[in-house]
Order: C-alpha cells, then sequence, then structure tokens
C-alpha cells in the first residue's frame, strides 16, 4: 500500500487574510462568520436602474429608473410587464408581485417602509404618482400600491433619502423648500398628514442618506455638504443631529472620515442596530475614503473602516456579515486582493462585523488610515458585470437583506455569467443551490509530477479558488481509483492567493502511474484535473533523497520594462536546473534572467517557480511596479499649428495637418494673437480635428490656458491621439476643478461613451487663471495599444515619467486615425463665458 509525505508552498511572505464563506473552518470566530452562498437565485428583471430597496417581510421593495419588469430567465424586451420606477417581488422566490403597480413620472432614488409596514415611502425626482399630484414624495399602500390621500408634503427638489418612524418621516436631498416653508435639504413631516415639521438641520450640499439611531432619538446625515449646521467637524460630509429639535449632536466618526464636495461624497447609509455603516467615494480632491465604515450609535465613534479601493455605493449588515455593493478594485490595506492590470472589479463584497486587524500604509497613492481598527475581507465574490443605462460603467448600486437573504440592485447585466439584469438574489447555504465550486479545471489543474527514488513519485499541484469557499478539500487520484485517493489534504485558498500544495507518493510498483487532481468544495462541488502519467523504473537504487531548491530573484525596472535575475535561487543538495518566468500580464519566460516589456505602467505580481536537478520545484511572488517612458518620435512631424493667423469664426488651416474640422458652432472658435480660442457653452463640448492626419502611433502636445476657474465640476480639455472615425477614440483628459486641482486621465471613447483607463488628481499641480499648462499624450502600439499622457505647468521642467498610463485592445480602435483637441464646461459652471486658449499644438508620429 503507498504511503504518502505532504507539505504546503507558498510564494507570497506573511500571514494569509482571515477569510470566511457559506462553511467557514471556525463559524464561531469573529474573523470568519459564515456568508449567504455566491449563488445567484432566480430573480425578477428590470430594463433599466434600480437605485435603492427596502424589505417588508417576505417582499422586496424596488425605487429607480425602469419601465418595464420581466420574468428571471426572460430576454430583453420579452415577456415584459410595465412597472414605472417602482415594483415589489417576494424575496423568497423572486417573482413580481402583480398586486403591486404604482406608477410614477419620473425616477424614485430612494425607498422605505413605516416600521409597522403600513406604508411605504418613496421619494425621488417625479411629479405624479398613479395620476396624482405628488412632488418628490409619497406614501404608498403596500399591498396595492394606492396613494395614501393624506400624506402629501411638496417638496421643492429632488428627495433622495428617506427614513421614518411611526409618527414621522425624515427626509433629505436637493431642495431647498417643503411646500412654502424654507428648508435647506433637510425636512421632517409628520406621518399622519405629511405637514412639515420644525425640524429644521442645514446642509449645504447635497444629502444622499440618512439613518435613524436604534431609539429614534438621532438621525445620522451622509452627503456631499461640507458643513452642517454650519460645523464641518463633524458635518464635512457626516454628522449626527438630534430626531427632535435638529440640533448637531457629537459625531467623532466625521474625525476618521471626511468625504464632502464636488468630487466625494458619503452615498449610503444603514443601521443594524447598535452600529451605523456607511460608504463613500472620491474621484479627485475633497475626500479621504473609497471604501466603507461602522460607527458606534451610542459614541459615535469610528468601529472599523475598510478602505478598499473603489467607490461604494449600497452597504447592509446582518447578525454575521456585511454586504457592500460597489466596484473594489483593491483591498491590500486589510490583506485582501491586489491592484492587478488590466484592472479587475469585485462589485460585490462582504466584511466580517467584528474588528480583526489595523489597515496597513496606503501605497496606491490612496489617503491612508494606516493603524485605523479593520474588519476581514469575506470569501464572497459573486460576479455581478456593468449595465449602460447610466453611462457610469457601474454594476450594483444597493443592497439589503435579512437573516435568510442578501438583495442587490443596480445596472448589472449579468450575474456569474447568466443574464440577470438589475436585481439579484442570494441566500444562506440551508436555502441556496450551493451550486457555485472551485473554478479552475481541467489541464489548468494538472499536477506535477517527478520520479525521487524507487517506488516514489512527488505530485505537486496549485491549489483552486471558490467564489463562496475558501477551505477546499483535494484528493490525488492514481490509477483512476477514485475509491481509494493516494492522498486527501484539505488547504484555504483565494483567488489572490493560491500556495502550491505537494505530496510524495511512495511504495509504488514499477511501470507507468496515472495522476489527477479532484478538488471540491464544502457543498460537494468538484472539479478535475486531466489525467498525467508518470513512469516509475524497475528496480536500481534510484535517486537519493532530495530537498526542495529556494527561489529567489531581484528585478530591476526600467520604464515598461523588467529585467529579472533568479542566480540568487539555491539548491541545497543539488543544482536548479528550470526557471520559469510568470510575469502577471500573461507574458513568460524561461532561463535564470529575463527580461520583460509591459503593456501599461502599474503593479504586477511576477512568479518565478525554479526546478533542480532531482525535480523537486519551488515558486515565490514578488509585486513589481513599472512606469511607462514612451520613445522619443522618430518619423517626423504629422501636424502642427501656432495659431499665428486671424479668423473671426473657426480654426481655419493648420500650418500642418490641412484645415481644422469643427464640432460645434464655428462662433465658438477664434484664432487672434498667437493662439486658438474656444469658448464652450455650458453643458456643451464643441471640438476640432484634423482629419487629413492619419497614423497609428502619435506624440501630441499642446498648450492650454483658462481665462478664469470655472465653478461646477470644472472645465475639461482632450487631446486625441487616435479618433478612429466614428469606431471610437483615444484620449488624454484633462480636468480642470473649481478647486484649482487637476486631474488627469487616459481614457477610450466608443459609441460615444468614454470610459477612464487610467488617471489621477495630478499631485502638486494648482492651477490659477491664466496659468499656461502643457499636455502630453502618447498613443502607441496596437493589440495592445499603450495609451501614456502627463500634464505639467508650461514653464516649468516636463515631468520624467507619465502620470496615467493604461494598454488596451478594444478591436475597432486597432487602426490609423485623426487627431484634436476636445473641449467641454460642465452645466453647472455659473461663471461662463470661460475661454480656452490653446498654443503650440505639435503632433509626431512615432513607431
Amino acid at each position: 500500500m503507498a504511503a504518502a509525505a505532504m507539505m504546503a508552498m507558498t510564494g507570497a511572505v506573511g500571514l494569509p487574510a482571515a477569510v470566511a464563506d457559506t462553511v467557514p473552518v471556525n463559524p464561531g470566530d469573529p474573523a470568519t462568520p459564515v456568508t449567504v452562498s455566491a449563488d445567484a437565485l432566480p430573480t425578477a428583471q428590470i430594463n433599466g436602474v434600480a437605485w435603492q430597496q427596502t424589505i417588508v417581510g417576505d417582499v422586496v421593495y424596488v425605487a429607480g429608473k425602469f419601465t418595464t419588469a420581466r420574468p428571471a430567465g426572460a430576454a430583453a424586451n420579452s415577456q415584459t410587464v410595465t412597472r414605472n420606477n417602482i415594483l415589489a417581488y417576494n424575496l423568497r422566490t423572486g417573482v413580481l408581485i402583480n398586486s403591486f403597480t404604482p406608477n410614477l413620472n419620473g425616477q424614485a432614488l430612494t425607498i422605505t417602509a413605516a416600521p409597522d409596514g403600513s406604508r411605504i415611502y418613496a421619494g425621488g425626482d417625479f411629479t405624479s404618482v398613479n395620476g396624482t399630484s405628488r412632488l418628490r414624495a409619497v406614501a404608498l399602500n403596500p399591498a396595492t400600491g394606492a396613494v395614501v390621500s393624506s400624506f402629501n408634503p411638496r417638496m421643492g427638489g429632488s428627495v433622495r433619502a428617506i427614513v421614518a418612524t411611526n409618527d414621522t418621516v425624515y427626509l433629505g436631498g436637493n431642495f431647498s423648500s417643503v411646500g412654502s416653508s424654507s428648508r435647506s435639504r433637510l425636512a421632517a413631516v409628520r406621518a399622519s398628514d405629511g405637514s412639515l415639521l420644525a425640524w429644521n438641520p442645514n446642509a449645504n450640499a447635497m444629502v444622499n442618506a440618512l439613518a435613524l439611531g436604534p431609539d429614534a432619538s438621532q438621525v445620522v446625515v451622509g452627503g456631499a455638504f461640507t458643513t452642517l449646521n454650519g460645523s464641518n467637524r463633524p458635518g464635512y460630509g457626516l454628522g449626527r443631529v438630534d430626531a427632535r429639535t435638529g440640533a448637531s449632536l457629537p459625531f467623532a466618526a466625521n474625525d476618521v472620515v471626511r468625504d464632502a464636495g464636488n468630487q466625494s461624497a458619503i452615498l449610503s447609509l444603514s443601521s443594524d442596530g447598535t452600529t451605523v455603516y456607511g460608504t463613500g467615494y472620491i474621484y479627485g480632491t475633497g475626500g479621504n475614503l473609497e471604501g466603507g465604515f461602522a460607527a458606534n450609535w451610542s459614541t459615535g465613534n469610528i468601529k472599523w473602516v475598510e478602505d478598499c479601493h473603489g467607490d461604494s455605493y449600497g452597504i447592509w449588515a446582518s447578525s454575521t456579515a456585511v454586504y457592500s455593493a460597489g466596484h473594489a478594485h483593491y483591498c491590500g490595506n486589510l490583506r485582501g486582493f491586489p491592484e492587478v492590470t488590466p484592472r479587475a472589479w469585485h462589485r460585490a463584497v462582504s466584511f466580517s462585523k467584528a474588528v480583526t486587524g489595523v489597515l496597513t500604509k496606503d501605497t496606491q497613492g490612496y489617503p491612508s488610515f494606516t493603524g485605523v481598527a479593520a474588519p476581514s475581507l469575506l470569501n464572497w465574490f459573486p460576479d455581478l458585470d456593468t449595465g449602460t443605462v447610466t453611462g457610469q460603467n457601474q454594476g450594483p448600486w444597493a443592497v439589503v437583506g435579512t437573516e435568510q437573504y442578501v438583495a442587490m440592485a443596480g445596472e448589472f447585466r449579468n450575474v456569474n455569467g447568466r443574464a440577470q439584469q438589475g436585481l439579484v438574489r442570494f441566500a444562506v447555504k440551508e436555502i441556496a443551490p450551493n451550486a457555485e465550486g472551485p473554478r479552475v479545471s481541467g489541464a489548468n489543474t494538472n499536477p506535477v509530477l517527478s520520479y525521487t527514488r524507487p517506488g516514489e513519485v512527488r505530485v505537486q499541484w496549485q491549489t483552486n479558488w471558490d467564489r463562496d469557499n475558501e477551505n477546499l478539500t483535494y484528493q490525488v487520484i492514481r490509477d483512476a481509483n477514485t475509491a481509494a485517493p493516494a492522498y486527501t489534504v484539505s488547504k484555504t485558498s483565494t483567488f489572490w492567493d493560491r500556495p502550491n500544495l505537494e505530496f510524495s507518493d511512495k511504495g509504488l510498483t514499477a511501470g507507468t502511474h496515472a495522476y489527477r487532481i479532484f478538488a471540491s468544495d464544502p457543498t460537494g462541488n468538484v472539479v478535475r484535473s486531466d489525467t498525467v502519467n508518470v513512469n516509475v523504473p524497475v528496480g536500481g537504487a534510484g535517486p537519493p533523497s532530495n530537498t526542495a531548491p529556494v527561489a529567489s530573484f531581484t528585478s530591476v525596472a526600467d520604464g515598461l520594462t523588467l529585467s529579472v535575475d533568479g542566480s540568487a535561487s539555491t539548491d541545497a543538495d543539488g543544482t536548479v536546473v528550470g526557471y520559469t518566468w510568470d510575469f502577471g500580464d500573461g507574458g513568460s519566460a524561461t532561463g535564470a534572467t529575463a527580461a520583460h516589456s509591459y503593456g501599461a505602467a502599474g503593479t504586477y505580481a511576477v512568479r518565478l517557480s525554479v526546478v533542480d536537478n532531482g525535480g523537486a520545484a519551488n515558486s515565490v511572488v514578488r509585486s513589481v511596479t513599472v512606469s511607462a517612458d514612451g520613445p522619443p518620435p522618430v518619423n517626423g512631424i504629422l501636424a502642427q499649428d501656432t495659431f499665428g493667423r486671424t479668423v473671426a469664426n473657426g480654426f481655419g488651416t493648420a500650418e500642418k495637418g490641412g484645415a481644422w474640422s469643427l464640432n460645434g458652432s464655428a462662433s465658438l472658435f477664434a484664432v487672434a494673437d498667437g493662439s486658438g480660442t474656444i469658448t464652450p457653452n455650458r453643458g456643451a463640448g464643441p471640438s476640432a480635428y484634423l482629419d487629413s492626419v492619419a497614423a497609428v502611433g502619435t506624440d501630441s502636445r499642446v498648450s492650454v490656458s483658462l481665462d478664469k476657474i470655472p465653478a461646477g465640476s470644472g472645465a475639461y480639455v482632450w487631446l486625441a491621439g487616435r479618433s478612429v472615425g466614428a469606431s471610437g477614440t483615444y484620449l488624454a483628459k484633462a480636468n480642470v476643478t473649481s478647486s484649482g486641482a487637476v486631474r488627469l486621465d487616459v481614457s477610450r471613447k466608443v459609441g460615444g461613451t468614454e470610459t477612464s483607463l487610467n488617471g489621477q488628481i495630478v499631485p502638486g499641480l494648482q492651477y490659477v487663471a491664466g496659468t499656461q499648462l502643457r499636455i502630453r499624450l502618447l498613443v502607441s502600439g496596437t493589440a495592445p495599444t499603450t495609451i501614456s499622457a502627463k500634464i505639467w505647468k508650461a514653464d516649468g521642467a516636463e515631468p520624467a515619467g507619465w502620470q496615467a498610463s493604461a494598454s488596451d485592445s478594444t478591436a475597432s480602435l486597432q487602426a490609423a486615425g485623426s487627431v484634436g483637441l476636445l473641449t467641454y464646461i460642465s452645466s453647472g459652471a455659473t461663471n461662463t463665458p470661460i475661454v480656452m486658449r490653446f498654443d503650440d499644438y505639435v503632433v509626431e508620429s512615432i513607431p
């Protein structure tokens, strides 16, 4: 009978994160609580976006912007029924409820229920419900959807948040009046008749979220406001007020979490009775948290922060876990998944309720919460894609639940690779089908076999991963004997941390032996490798006992090129004879030394695997960072314009590159005094192209200035480096914000939708009206195309490295295109006209 010896090998240094799932090894450990499964349960679907949900008993009420609903499994535009911006479905079955059919003439942004379940309150942008005038707030019968006639507050602007007791309804949003009375984005009305109450806290900008305290004596407020009742601490995006008087109350959480202004805000709040949870976003300046937080109701102190990078839109807590809707792409500060290139988003994640550690120092250029208490990231990773309804490239926007179900809502189209639009449910393992198993199978899980001594074979393989289970069991099947596996072992793993396993199969007879690896999760899902054979020779002393080598390497980055050297790898009882490199972007190489060119700047996980002369193997993984340094132009000038002419309406003809082709009224363009000017109208974006230019590789540069700092969300200038007609464009986008901060992105525009590929607020660059900025955009290569950009003050030195860089392989853009200049002034810019002045435009060809 064969004997076995087993060991685990890992290429990462340090302890793994505490990760839990539907069947954690120790469900009593606060760091590893039980989650719902990742199985997407059949749920009614919508044709738009769902903004918020609330649950009463077994009914989920949904608010959003949509016009039809259809059953689970029905394709888009089939089996539809009318549902105008609000609907209800059964939480246990996912089936649409046909008796609840209110008709709202505008989108509903928020929805909640009276504590006794007797009413559903909705708020938004609508002005009519079931043909009856209701200005942005309504109370509905939960069974029939009929309007409660006695409740009719007349809100003067959009309502984005509602919480309620049985006697009082609190509203937040972007209104300045209720009826004829002034209110600054917060108000309270009597539940019985909708009459306005004296409660009158003052937020100086949008309120997005409200949470009612466990005894209804206090209200936590979240939004984009920078002051609440005149205070910014607390009151900067987050604050707490008395539910009776509206007076501000202490809330120390706002000393830690500070998201407010035009480019940052608190987006959601929820409560479990002892803790208030919230989420925030940053897109520029003004904030410090992308992620979620928990604060104690009684003290107002922060309990924990999870700063997974990527905006978070909704948050809800069960008795065991906290669930978040957003688009996280980096959770490394709490020992979760790393940033990868190309970027990967995880739009549904969960965390422990308990504090299990502290956040580490941020390495990604974000504000750092070093040492702040943190929860554990749990092993729950359903795959929700993005929708197209809002044009914001998002998936889920909201999450609610019960102790048995979690419901997500948004604009996603597919969940776990299957069509499921806008709404989806997940359930605890006792209810769920538990069909989500290990993700890797076939040849991708094949073991590596090596004959080590007479009658002995070493079997090595990489662990698997599962969407809702971290602890997987592995069976080594020898010679198709599934009834008696040669070895069985369990090991924890995640999609970003998959350690290697190894065991020695002893006492084998001479001849050929066949091996497979079976991986299973605790609910019985199994995946299998292909069969791999090894020959055990007859007799002989065989090779001596062999100690596995130790993998080690150094690396040097030069621009996008990485040079690696694994010659420091050692073997105690032999020599290292094989080196295999995995560069983390699909590239690979062999040999003790190697070099690799990346398509985009970023941080990559590089793995070196070594094998010694006895067949033993080991590996090590290190993160390396490369930055883009573009090649110098070598093929001459494609276009050039110093604007040394006079044109009253238009741009005329460039010195090289032909006539400018304009999008927008010619009266918005002019050339005089050595520069070209564009003066956009608010909410409009005139542009100019040199259509006679056709090139794949371009190096574009231009100087630009604004005659004043724009209000609202600012002014935008784009350099188009490759515009392939109607197919789309690669761009550099500079956004001068109302605060003077400058954001730079590289982006792709296809079908009218612009997608940022990489970008940042440029450190140390503060714009002053009249200052001339220099923008440079490099577009090179095809499949992938590398897009890199930088911006600096024209009277200063050009930065050595690129400030934004990415690679992209969109098929329609892998061809020659024209070049140009694009502009936009936000609709909120109240200080127009704003003159954008361009000079020294040059485009050079590159390989």
